[in-house]
């Protein structure tokens, strides 16, 4: 497995379990083509971007992001995206996204070297963007369209249209081994019109059961799946042991959290990304971490809608998320775990220019990718920053 996990956010609102990135929502247009200015500055009560948890202190640091890369597709007046960045190698990956969010739009693929985009070519006649996907090599890749309904694959020479369903949507894909393909499809309401569906190598079957409720999973391994369950009421966390589904009690960590991502670095180190309402219009960033004992949680004072989650170096992960404050748009925060399992975040950096969908580390374990999307005055650019992790500042008490 390259990366084992799910997916991002609807655009301009929090919607869990769902695939469509928040690209181009609240980011600053810009004038024609001009290089694009990502400022760096340590946040301030003022910006909502302070975060602590229960009064354990945290460090935040801004770090500086540059656009390297950017492609315009379709129409000239047309936004493009990146919702998706998956590293394949050690100095190469894949990005995807597609045309026209929210209108008529088509999908796209490029690889990503480090420095340069190639345009991939897709099958014909697909719509709507990829929101998803998920490598066991540089040569078996799986990307999804979550209202396009269409899972592709990618062989090392072309893309091919795996499967498609005719109702519903995708929010989530797992690829274990190319024997070992999971395609789920929950949406937030509980309705599961795609359902999840097992590859074997060979063919597709629907799974049911508690299953079936499954909206997002990420795994270390085929006998230990974790994943983000939705129905009508709640949500909830389950697990697979390679034999049968189960429930992880959660306590009250999960309540009036809307889960958005899940990602398990081992057994004993598993992460969920949420908001939390906090007034009108308002949303906290919430982290959950697994131990391999019991949860601890941390509701943030970050005012942000959360996007998706990322491994990072030392058993830490990555954050995305938009300011729902217009501080900034668009976040990354690196998190790990302090000594007893509670959420650290160590270091935070933001773009004021372009809305940030997805991040990967990079060929060097300090080096970000991040995808996502710029305005310009016609329409929009699909774009790939590259940055550094701020390193996080020295606080009493942190990690205690």
């Amino acid at each position: 497995m390259l990366r084992i996990r799910p997916t991002v956010a609807m655009a301009g609102r929090v919607v869990a379990c769902a695939s469509v990135p928040m690209l181009l929502t609240g980011a600053a247009s810009r004038p024609g083509d001009a290089h694009l200015a990502v400022a760096q500055r340590l946040p301030t009560a003022s910006t909502g971007l302070k975060a602590e948890a229960s009064g354990r202190p945290v460090a935040t640091v801004g770090a500086a992001f540059q656009m390297t890369a950017g492609r315009h597709y379709g129409e000239r007046t047309n936004a493009s995206g990146y919702s998706v960045i998956l590293r394949t190698g050690p100095s190469s990956a894949w990005v995807f996204g597609g045309t026209n969010p929210g209108g008529p739009s088509a999908p796209v693929a490029a690889q990503w070297d480090g420095t340069t985009l190639t345009t991939a070519t897709l099958p014909s006649g697909l719509s709507s963007f990829v929101s998803d996907a998920s490598a066991t090599s540089a040569t078996d890749i799986w990307a999804a369209s979550q209202y396009g309904r269409y899972l592709l694959h990618y062989d090392g020479w072309q893309w091919t249209v795996a499967k498609r369903w005719s109702n519903g949507q995708i929010t989530g894909l797992t690829a274990i081994s190319p024997a070992d393909v999971w395609v789920f499809g929950t949406t937030t309401d509980g309705t599961s019109d795609v359902g999840t569906w097992h590859f074997d190598g060979y063919s597709w079957q629907r799974i049911t059961g508690l299953a079936a409720s499954v909206c997002r999973a990420s795994a270390t391994s085929d006998s230990d799946i974790w994943a983000i369950a939705a129905s009508p009421a709640s949500y909830s966390i389950l697990h697979y042991d390679g034999t049968s589904w189960q429930p992880v009690p959660t306590g009250t960590d999960l309540e009036g959290v809307q889960p958005r991502d899940i990602l398990a670095m081992s057994p004993a180190n598993v992460w969920v990304l949420g908001t939390k309402a906090d007034g009108a219009d308002g949303a906290r960033l919430v982290l959950l971490h697994w131990n391999g004992a019991t949860w601890t949680s941390l509701l943030t004072e970050i005012n942000a809608w959360a996007g998706r989650l990322a491994p990072a170096a030392d058993g830490s992960v990555l954050v995305t998320a938009t300011p729902a404050d217009a501080s900034a748009a668009g976040l990354i925060l690196q998190v790990s775990s302090d000594p007893a399992g509670w959420p650290v975040i160590t270091a935070q950096s933001w773009l004021d220019d372009g809305s940030v969908s997805d991040v990967a580390l990079g060929s060097e374990s300090q080096t970000l990718w991040a995808s996502g999307a710029i305005l310009t005055r016609l329409g929009g650019e699909a774009v790939v920053w590259t940055g550094q992790l701020g390193h996080a500042l020295a606080q009493s008490g942190l990690g205690t």
